[in-house]
């Protein structure tokens, strides 16, 4: 009881308080700016820890952690762009809403999404950080392989009305992310002499690009309509509590989601947003409107990305092992500060493993005050002639990437992703295969190689793993389920006719 005590009384000092505020301002700011994600904050942010203790200085890093994952809904909603990667899915349902007069309910719904996945994130760190930390431990190559497949696999299968497509799509995202330095032997591939190339093509510019340039693009075709594009009503700032009641379900499974997919090395939000939606979708009375403007599509992927935070921090706290590049500031301030993570924290320091705990519910909570109440400013992005819109997107867009590294290149790869994700918009190829294939494909191949060269070459070794087989079936599972529902729709077709 003492150290929780001691725990709590820190984290309510008036100087804890106010670095976590400052945090959390200055992270709703940069998840709101398309380009600037929350990785980078935290490393921009890391000398500031030097001069603070180490508690104040955990509470700074994560008052600013939370701040920009939740603030990446509002671009999301507002103008079709996610702020960070963990915003993907936020777009499929809250752009719709916005251009249906219902922005002020996704922006406060995606707001006390996030809040709930925080807290049941939060939960789950303190009460099974041993017991999740010691199952993440059964993730190996093959597991991890597995479940990148899958995870591909099951979007692809659904992200539209052809398989087939979905399956070309996600092919050609993991192809896209091969191109740079083969980080195993060091040489060039696909990079036709170009030195930029060298490095890859970066997730953050074609996210920018396929989303926020693409969606300016089709607006621009759509001239006629060009009118209806945005709206300024702002309407209710809140879901109504009965709507909130009838999602329970979704939002316990997409925080149990982002919890999971949070505390395995590697797999990072964006896989989780994109697989809580998707059961949203399948548990949801109205699969068929998701896409349209339904709210369940906002809080699932917002449930999910905040419940991330929690269970990347199990592995970072528990074995030293950040889950996600925004945790690797966290975990570097821990060794500046002479904190040894691992699972002797949890007993020889547990008013510290308190003191987070508590930091992190101060810093979530006064996240969702601090965002609630801007949203009538946010709203007023808006009022912007409808005309101006797109031009201003694009140019929002070309600023994001290259203020990433400071490089033209990413502006470059933005504009052609944008151009690219019109054409394939336009041609019925759906695009969220290809951005998760860029996002899984190194860790599919790294994972692969590195099992072949543990095993000498044995592939029988993804299904005589339980566990991997188990996450392959469910990969399989879909594709099989998909194929069998685009038959019946074509013998119902055919007997209709």
């Amino acid at each position: 009881m003492e150290p929780l005590l001691q725990g709590l009384a820190f984290v309510l000092q008036p100087t804890t308080l106010l670095w976590i505020v400052i945090g959390d301002i200055v992270g709703i700011f940069i998840g709101a700016l398309p380009g600037l994600t929350a990785t980078m904050g935290l490393a921009l942010f890391l000398p500031v820890t030097i001069q603070l203790d180490s508690l104040t200085a955990i509470s700074l890093l994560l008052g600013l952690y939370f701040g920009a994952v939740t603030g990446a809904s509002i671009p999301a909603i507002l103008f079709g762009i996610p702020g960070n990667p963990n915003a993907i899915a936020t777009v499929f349902d809250g752009l719709p809403m916005a251009r249906k007069g219902q922005a002020g309910v996704a922006l406060g719904g995606a707001v006390i999404a996030s809040f709930i996945g925080g807290l049941i994130s939060t939960a789950a760190l303190l009460a099974a950080s041993p017991a999740l930390a010691r199952f993440s431990l059964l993730f190996g190559p093959a597991e991890y392989f597995s479940l990148a497949v899958a995870s591909l696999t099951i979007i692809a299968s659904v992200s539209g009305p052809s398989l087939l497509r979905g399956v070309v799509m996600g092919a050609m995202g993991v192809l896209l992310a091969t191109v740079g330095i083969d980080t195993m032997t060091g040489i060039r591939r696909f990079t036709f002499e170009n030195p930029f190339l060298a490095s890859g093509i970066g997730l953050v510019p074609v996210l920018i690009g396929m989303f926020g340039i693409t969606q300016a693009l089709d607006d621009a075709a759509r001239s006629r309509d060009l009118h209806k594009v945005v709206t300024q009503q702002l309407g209710r700032l809140f879901p109504n509590l009965r709507q909130l009641r009838g999602m329970w379900r979704i939002i316990l499974e997409s925080s149990w989601i982002g919890t999971f997919v949070g505390l395995l090395p590697g797999a990072g939000a964006s896989v989780a947003v994109v697989l809580a939606y998707e059961r949203a979708r399948q548990i949801s009375p109205h699969p068929e409107e998701f896409g349209t403007g339904r709210l369940e599509g906002v809080v699932a992927p917002e449930v999910a990305n905040n419940a991330c935070i929690g269970g990347g921090l199990i592995p970072t706290f528990t074995l030293a092992l950040p889950a996600e590049a925004a945790a690797v500031p966290i975990l570097a301030a821990m060794i500046i500060h002479g904190v040894t993570p691992g699972p002797l924290l949890f007993t020889s320091q547990p008013h510290f493993i308190y003191a987070i705990i508590f930091a992190m519910i101060v810093a979530n909570l006064t996240t969702c005050i601090f965002q609630l109440g801007g949203i009538r400013v946010f709203i007023k992005a808006l009022s912007v002639p409808p005309a101006l819109m797109p031009p201003l997107v694009i140019l929002l867009s070309v600023l994001g990437a290259y203020a990433l590294n400071g490089w033209m290149y990413d502006a470059v790869v933005a504009v052609a992703a944008g151009i690219l994700g019109f054409i394939l918009k336009r041609t019925g190829y759906p695009l969220i295969p290809l951005i998760l294939g860029l996002v899984l494909g190194p860790m599919m191949e790294s994972e692969f190689r590195r099992m072949m060269i543990i095993t000498g070459g044995d592939m029988t070794v993804f299904v005589t793993r339980p566990l991997s087989l188990l996450l392959l079936a469910a990969g399989t599972g879909s594709l099989v389920r998909q194929l069998v529902h685009q038959r019946r729709l074509a013998q119902k077709g055919a007997g209709s006719a």
